[in-house]
């Protein structure tokens, strides 16, 4: 192949990109508001880097796009350098700050700092903006990095990470091994992998863990002899701060697999955010002050043995226990005081109380499935929740006109019944209809929950963005620039569908124009 046919083989997916990113910039500048995702991703070399993707609606219809703006590189990871750069991706794509009112990211160093943090410094950036960090899937909202200040937890994540690459890879007849190696499967685990795994994130591990924990035990106790490794994991899983975690993580792990699988409804009903994550919250913090189920019960099965010399032997299921005292109890509960600190900390900085309060009050405004069941009822329905979105929204709207609105508002939301919450905030971003005309400021607020970033479409774009990195080299090979295939993949056509010629040729014909119109072909996927 000629010099000048791989040019223009390498043109071609910036050609496409090009194209697709004139139609984010038309949809972003159409969209009365959007919404801001960021997951701070880290090569194998330490190169930081930002993924960026956007919320917007089209106030033709009122359809959700989720948008892939691009991997940037960072300097840094600080939330300066962070800033600096989302100023620069605002600016490339003419996105005015003030339409920027959500803000969510999957990268737990991104928000570390409440005070500091970019959250914080986006907001003086974006003045509009509200946190809401919920994204999840098919991993914990949970990661590991919430139990940072515990240093225990570090040590038992390393004691796990060897367990399972000394036996999750064997195969035979013993139950533990295929036990072990199914969870692998289960959790996509990839034990070829240098870097250390993320256990605590992986509820299954950990359950897999303690079930088999005595068999374990007993397996790398008859392999200690002839494996200085065995020996030194038997000994560490021996130890009673280990087993005592592994049960404080049984009961603090499933509370977040439980809002992870709220997250997971694509058509979620907002009106259960609150109480759900306020009832997790509560849970965790009882379980400061009293033991959970999986803990207590772990105590009520220790037995103690006196031994000669005054000291006590503790065995668990059979096993002697080491390192396992009264004195060793005291000190683990400060452990589980402080490891339910950190984990409350983040369901927090994930969810501020102040932003669930707003989501909740949006739905009581807008969803008419909440309105009382007789009309007569609704006279003082929602007042309060009004007034609050009022107050928080008050530089993009007229709060007595709004307020003066509500009355008529509510008696034409009771009237329409059948309609969903999406489907009523549609009908009012809809720029057609008429109650687009008769309620501008309710207009803007059902276009700013619109573009919260929810769903599981887009958490698959941001798990599509780093499966896609993993293949870097081949991608680069074949197209110059990952940035331009990760565009291509995630927003545009499917690669073997794909007429190249034809995009460039549609963008030749297209740049000179001030603005492009989308045809709805390159476009990013409507949800």
């Amino acid at each position: 192949m000629s010099s000048s046919a791989i040019t223009l083989e390498l043109s071609q997916p910036a050609a496409i990109v090009k194209v697709l990113h004139s139609e984010d910039r038309k949809r972003l500048k159409d969209s009365p508001f959007i919404g801001l995702v960021f997951d701070e991703t880290m090569d194998i070399t330490e190169h930081r880097s930002l993924v960026v993707l956007t919320t917007s609606i089209s106030p033709c219809d009122g359809k959700l796009y989720i948008s892939f703006l691009g991997k940037f590189e960072l300097r840094s990871g600080n939330a300066i350098s962070i800033l600096d750069k989302v100023k620069d991706i605002l600016n490339d794509f003419q996105i005015p700050p003030k339409k920027v009112s959500w803000f969510s990211t999957d990268g737990t160093s991104l928000m570390a700092d409440s005070q500091n943090g970019i959250g914080e410094q986006l907001k003086s950036f974006c003045p509009l903006v509200s946190e809401f960090h919920n994204i999840s899937h098919r991993r914990s909202l949970l990661p590991s990095e919430s139990f940072t200040s515990v240093e225990y937890a570090r040590k038992y994540e390393s004691v796990i990470d060897a367990v399972y690459r000394l036996y999750g890879n064997k195969n035979g007849e013993n139950q533990s091994f295929n036990e072990l190696h199914n969870i692998l499967n289960i959790c996509g685990i990839d034990l070829n992998s240098a870097r250390m795994v993320q256990w605590m994130s992986i509820l299954p591990a950990v359950e897999a863990i303690d079930s088999s924990w005595p068999t374990l035990v007993l397996l790398l106790e008859s392999e200690s002899a002839k494996s200085p490794i065995a020996s030194g994991l038997c000994f560490e899983l021996r130890k009673f701060w280990f087993v005592a975690f592994t049960k404080v993580l049984l009961d603090i792990l499933p509370i977040f697999q439980k809002l992870n699988q709220l997250f997971q409804i694509e058509d979620l009903d907002i009106s259960m955010i609150n109480p759900i994550v306020t009832a997790s919250h509560a849970t965790l913090q009882a379980q400061k002050s009293t033991n959970g189920q999986n803990f207590q019960e772990f105590l009520n099965e220790l037995n103690e043995y006196p031994d000669e010399d005054s000291e006590s032997r503790f065995y668990y299921k059979g096993v002697e226990l080491i390192d396992c005292s009264q004195a060793q109890l005291k000190d683990f509960e400060l452990i589980k005081e402080s490891c339910l600190e950190n984990v409350c900390k983040n369901l927090q900085d994930r969810f501020p109380s102040s932003v669930l309060k707003v989501i909740s009050s949006f739905s009581v405004v807008f969803n008419p499935e909440s309105y009382p069941s007789s009309l007569d009822d609704i006279g003082s329905y929602g007042e309060m929740e009004l007034r609050l979105l009022l107050q928080y929204f008050s530089h993009v709207l007229v709060p007595e006109r709004a307020s003066n609105d509500f009355a008529l508002f509510k008696r034409i939301v009771f009237s329409l019944s059948h309609l969903s919450f999406r489907d009523l905030c549609v009908k009012l971003v809809y720029s057609s209809s008429e109650m687009h005309e008769l309620f501008p400021d309710f207009t803007v607020l059902a276009a700013v929950v619109l573009v919260m970033p929810l769903g599981t479409v887009l958490f698959d774009k941001i798990s599509q963005v780093k499966e896609l990195q993993k293949q870097r080299r081949d991608w680069e090979i074949m197209a110059g620039d990952l940035n331009n295939v990760l565009k291509i993949a995630i927003d545009g056509p499917v690669l073997n569908e794909l007429d190249v010629s034809k995009a460039i040729h549609y963008f030749e014909k297209r740049r000179e124009s001030e603005s492009f119109v989308s045809d709805g072909r390159w476009g990013a996927q409507s949800v």
